[in-house]
């Protein structure tokens, strides 16, 4: 392994990072671009001077095998199609590119691969901004001999001011970074914010500082040129055909508005003509995949102070549950319960243990009377350190006596890496670093991928700033994601958008159904145990425990006659992409039980029976 990066960036006046094929591609199309469609493009892109091309990490390597293709051959490609210019990867820290912490061998060896088959700068974060998250993958591409990145997750909230930001970015430093990154995931950098932070961190680290934001809001490209005057030495763009909504400013746009002055990228806007067209080309064949929600500016971002993709998951559930009326006091309980959690940036995962949270706490009748895992993963410290220490009253009332972990969240795992050898090994499977990452990130696609099946793509629909998707995502050992096992085409004659696949959820098989109107599942198989209701069952008891929203019930953990304690789970309901524990407020005998594991359940539907 070499000692240094192969492929340095040139050197213009403002370094321009291109963001195409990560948070274009991710954050307007889901991921939909293939590796043939990438490639050709990123080679027309070659040589242009660009500071690095961001096209690895981040949600593109579970949407390559979601389509049922290699991410690392698809890097190996890219590799060889762009010899001029430094390929970036986005990491999230100890997580990687997954949903959950992993034991510092994985992580190791994740980093040292990808340095092998082609990543010259890697882009580090976490979403709590705990640098312990993130010493560990820096040390790694450090010893590989690559550009590090180490990126804060901008945040707007009485506990993030210039100080805390600078100290961030000192510790930063002192890990060994070479550049640090102000990561505006949500759009919410305003001009004034921006200068104010660059002008401070330039000052104190004495290192490049690099501004990426979303257009998300509309304020991006002010902010850039606020960032830029105050000594930003680049900023992340993106070419135009997947520029603006919730994806970067336009490459195009920012190399003429610096041309001639004193701030010139030194980029030749002719040379990005036939990849633009290309591009555009590539666009039109996708453009059913084009999110209308990302493809626009959003004013409640700037209004609410909440990420776009947040604001549509809370308006989606409500109108599932019959509460639209409620967004008022759905966006209050944001607030409220972010300062509760000690101020943590909203950037996936984080957001979505908030945004559902607040709305358990509005609809469910009474606040944290129903709560996730991820939510007691957080308070147990599995996701890090939050920026101030959480509210000890509701860390009580969600962990009882239970004490949050102090150490690093990683500390608490075993190594994986020799154990996965032998899974592949014992599967028949290639026995090489590519197969047994695979096998260590996703093992739901690694026997698919093995067998050249394709899973279903939903399952890799990402979030906005192109981030892991947030289902199951605690610093922990996560609850297993549901495994797609087999597609099957729609019997002749039915509607040609319907099809039918399996997905298994802790161990059992259910028939999904989706359609142009959603998922609704079928039924398990085999079929529930002879505790749930059946059609013509006895009549719900008064005061049954009932579901607090619509969701999936995927665990009854009890029969009829269990004796249960006040506080027991009676069952697991999965909604807003997350797992929930509905617990008994009483204590007593299970008198009966009104639903299946499998079965989808509607607001205030009565699901067990305690007396």
């Amino acid at each position: 392994m070499s000692a240094a990066p192969r492929r340095q960036p040139k050197a213009p006046r403002l370094g321009l990072t291109d963001t195409t094929f990560r948070d274009g591609n991710q954050t307007l199309l889901g991921g939909r671009l293939d590796t043939e469609e990438i490639v050709p493009i990123a080679a027309l892109m070659d040589g242009v001077g660009f500071h690095a091309m961001e096209a690895f990490g981040g949600a593109t390597f579970e949407t390559h095998l979601a389509d049922g293709s290699d991410p690392w051959e698809y890097l190996r490609r890219l590799n060889e199609a762009t010899p001029k210019t430094p390929i970036q990867a986005l990491v999230r820290g100890q997580n990687l590119v997954a949903h959950h912490n992993f034991p510092d061998d994985v992580v190791q060896l994740f980093i040292s691969h990808a340095a092998e088959l082609g990543v010259d700068v890697f882009r580090f974060f976490d979403p709590l901004n705990d640098l312990r998250n993130m010493e560990v993958a820096i040390a790694a591409a450090k010893k590989a001999g690559r550009r590090v990145q180490g990126a804060l997750c901008y945040a707007i909230s009485p506990a993030h001011d210039l100080q805390l930001w600078c100290s961030l970015a000192k510790g930063l430093a002192q890990q060994g970074v070479d550049e640090v990154v102000i990561k505006d995931t949500s759009g919410l950098l305003s001009p004034q914010a921006t200068w104010e932070l660059v002008t401070a961190l330039v000052d104190t680290v004495k290192l490049p500082v690099i501004v990426h934001s979303h257009c998300s809001s509309g304020m991006a490209p002010m902010a850039y040129m606020a960032g830029i005057e105050a000594g930003a030495a680049a900023v992340d763009t993106a070419l135009s055909p997947l520029a603006w909504g919730a994806s970067q400013p336009a490459t195009e746009s920012v190399v003429a508005a610096l041309h001639g002055g004193d701030y010139d990228t030194g980029i030749d806007l002719e040379l990005l003509t036939a990849a633009r067209e290309r591009l555009q080309e590539v666009k039109e064949r996708h453009r059913e995949d084009l999110s209308p929600v990302a493809d626009r500016v959003d004013a409640d971002i700037l209004r609410f102070q909440v990420p776009g993709l947040m604001l549509q998951d809370v308006y989606a559930q409500l109108d599932s549950n019959g509460a639209s009326s409620r967004l008022g006091e759905v966006l209050a309980e944001i607030g409220r319960v972010r300062e509760e959690l000690g101020w943590p940036p909203l950037v996936s995962p984080i957001r979505g243990i908030v945004a559902s949270q607040a709305v358990y706490n509005v609809i469910g009748g009474s606040r944290y009377a129903t709560v996730t895992q991820e939510l007691k993963d957080y308070l147990q410290g599995l996701y890090g350190r939050p920026p101030v220490p959480a509210d000890p009253e509701v860390r009580r009332l969600v962990l009882g006596r239970e004490e949050p972990i102090t150490l690093r969240p990683a500390d608490l795992l075993e190594p994986m890496v020799e154990q996965a050898r032998a899974r592949v090994k014992k599967r028949g499977g290639e026995v090489s670093d590519d197969r047994v990452l695979i096998q260590l990130l996703f093992p739901e696609h690694a026997a698919a991928l093995d067998a050249g099946k394709r899973a279903p793509k939903a399952e890799a629909s990402s979030p906005p700033d192109g981030e892991v998707p947030e289902r199951s995502e605690g610093g922990g050992e996560p609850e297993a994601p549901p495994t797609a096992d087999a597609v099957t085409s729609p019997a002749s004659g039915e509607d040609p958008r319907v099809s039918e696949f399996e997905v298994e959820v802790e161990g059992q098989v259910f028939k999904v159904r989706v359609s142009g109107g959603g998922a609704g599942v079928a039924g398990p198989r085999p079929a529930a145990g002879p505790n749930a209701a059946e059609g013509g069952g006895p009549a719900p008891a008064a005061g049954a425990i009932t579901a607090p929203m619509q969701g999936l019930i995927v665990k009854i953990p009890v029969n009829v006659g269990d004796e249960v304690k006040l506080g027991d789970v009676v069952a697991v309901l999965e909604a807003m992409k997350m797992q929930n524990d509905i617990t008994t407020s009483v204590a007593g005998s299970v008198k009966a039980i009104y639903v299946k594991e499998g079965e989808v359940v509607s607001p205030n539907q009565a699901l067990v029976s305690v007396a």
